[in-house]
């Protein structure tokens, strides 16, 4: 597990709200204030699923909390 998955189970722990910012597949950026509520790895892909409703892939993030992930494109 690498240094931000653990971040965003730390966050998932302890019920904080948190800043995600990501690519949504219809393009562009979005921003939400949520909770994640749920991670998991479906077809080797991990997810965050958040109070707000919306799931998305780690691969979208750009940042959470300002904090970005250590390896993306």
């Amino acid at each position: 597990m690498d240094p931000f998955t653990a971040y965003l189970e730390e966050l998932m722990d302890l019920k904080r709200i948190c800043t995600i910012r990501f690519r949504p597949v219809t393009g562009g950026v979005s921003t939400i204030r949520a909770r994640i509520t749920r991670m998991e790895e479906t077809s080797g892909r991990y997810m965050i699923d958040t109070d707000a409703g919306l799931l998305i892939g780690i691969d979208q993030l750009i940042d959470v909390n300002d904090r970005v992930p250590g390896n993306y494109c």
